[in-house]
């Protein structure tokens, strides 16, 4: 939290980032939770997202994690400064942090992607469901982040994303296209929830309903098969590497 880091510290961070690689992503956790803005106004007197967009050189490098709690002015500034809003969906209903005030933001332009924070969830599906489910309680409208370019509104939500994680990862992803990383999922057509469809009615079917993993039939990164039929390759072994250390941590 910008209340707690001396402004000369992170410019001293990020000049020491960049001096490394010039193009390396930079990601600040930023405006989660109220509690988190009022502090930074006390301590500074500005917001924080508008703290840190007035001191630093923030632009498509950056991933602002949460960004919860916006201003008008600072939806405004962080969109039209390319930067990454990354949006936590299921980490932020778990804490109680709020909703993103999504819609004005991708109205003005603004990129997103998503990311699991605190792991209350690891189902890209989920977050997406989410992201949306939460713009639509709030609003009480439905699909709310359609666009004209996509009415579908699991297209957009997929296809921004992924564009989005491209951007925040600072890598050639995000797209089955020349030059990028051949990073993709497949789904199980023969799956009863999706045979038939077409390929915007099952990415609908894989978002929003509960068959989500279901009908996930492999995940490749590189061109390699990390998972297969919900598994990955090393499930089992990585299970068990997990229930020892929990099980250590809670005897301890």
């Amino acid at each position: 939290s910008l209340r707690a880091v001396p402004p000369q510290s992170l410019a001293d961070a990020v000049a020491g980032l960049h001096a490394l690689d010039a193009q390396a992503p930079v990601h600040i956790h930023i405006a989660e939770q109220q509690r988190e803005v009022d502090e930074c106004i006390t301590l500074t007197g500005t917001r924080p997202v508008a703290w840190l967009l007035d001191h630093a050189e923030v632009d498509a490098r950056w991933c602002l994690v949460h960004a919860t709690h916006l201003d008008w002015d600072e939806r405004r500034r962080l969109a039209h400064s390319g930067a990454v809003a990354g949006i936590c969906p299921t980490t932020e209903a778990n804490l109680g942090d709020g909703v993103f005030d999504a819609a004005p933001y991708l109205g003005q332009g603004g990129v997103w992607g998503i990311g699991s924070d605190s792991h209350a969830s690891v189902s890209v599906a989920e977050e997406l469901r989410l992201f949306e489910y939460g713009q639509r309680l709030a609003l009480q409208k439905r699909n709310v982040l359609a666009s004209d370019a996509h009415k579908q509104v699991a297209d957009r939500l997929y296809l921004d994303a992924a564009a989005g994680g491209a951007r925040a990862s600072g890598r050639p992803i995000g797209a089955l296209a020349p030059g990028q990383q051949a990073d993709f999922v497949v789904l199980d057509g023969a799956h009863p929830a999706l045979a038939g469809l077409s390929g915007s009615q099952a990415l609908a079917v894989h978002v929003f309903t509960n068959h989500g993993h279901e009908t996930l039939a492999e995940v490749r990164t590189a061109g390699r098969t990390r998972v297969q039929h919900g598994a990955h390759a090393l499930q089992a072994q990585a299970g068990k590497g997990f229930a020892a250390a929990r099980a250590s941590l809670l005897t301890d």
